[in-house]
């Protein structure tokens, strides 16, 4: 499903989404709309510059840093249409099933809010790293799991911020059984989880 195009430029200044950030666990199951998802996406792993190297080669660059531009960290999109992965250099979102797992991935939550967060919002993102991606940043296990957990965070701050200056709310969760993730989503094994974003409009606001 091709996205329609990101915007660069918004209403709400970087210096304003810092201020109105917080976590929002309470969200409404309404629509968020394509382009939002899109923004999203690209806010949390699009590519933001392309860099031009020898012989024509080239690497797009993501609009989070990463360790040795290897870019590990792999994104799926649960929505009520079903399950995604997000293709950064296309801009696209590949359906990889049509089942509504939000509901079945809600239960890999451990604190009641959140797995009511990932079960009633529209829009649950989820963040692993490709394990044999990270290991080429560093042979050292010890610095390539850092690197990225570094870079998830960076992505993470990206897709919140965004978010806020949607008027979206959004919720980053690290405690979860990552059995659970893996058997609702039925990634590869070597795709570790490192977080679960619902995201949608603050029920208050509804």
């Amino acid at each position: 499903m091709k996205l329609p195009p990101p915007k660069t430029k918004g209403n709400v200044s970087v210096e304003e989404a810092l201020k109105l950030r917080k976590t929002t666990r309470t969200l409404s199951a309404k629509n968020i709309g394509l382009p939002n998802v899109s923004q999203l996406l690209w806010a949390l792993q699009g590519v933001s510059w392309v860099e031009k190297l020898a012989e024509g080669k080239s690497v797009p660059h993501r609009t989070a840093p990463s360790a040795g531009k290897t870019f590990p960290l792999e994104i799926y999109v649960a929505l009520r249409k079903g399950l995604f992965h997000y293709e950064p250099k296309k801009h696209v979102i590949c359906q990889l099933n049509e089942k509504d797992i939000r509901s079945e991935l809600s239960k890999a939550a451990f604190s009641p809010p959140n797995k009511e967060a990932v079960e009633k919002a529209p829009l649950t993102v989820v963040v692993p790293a490709d394990n044999k991606k990270a290991l080429r940043a560093s042979p050292l296990l010890e610095n390539a799991v850092r690197f990225v957990h570094l870079e998830a965070g960076h992505a993470a701050q990206n897709l919140i911020l965004q978010a806020t200056a949607l008027g979206l709310g959004a919720c980053t969760i690290t405690s979860y059984n990552t059995a659970m993730v893996y058997e609702a989503l039925k990634i590869p094994y070597d795709h570790r989880p490192i977080y679960l974003i619902p995201i949608g409009l603050p029920e208050k606001d509804n």
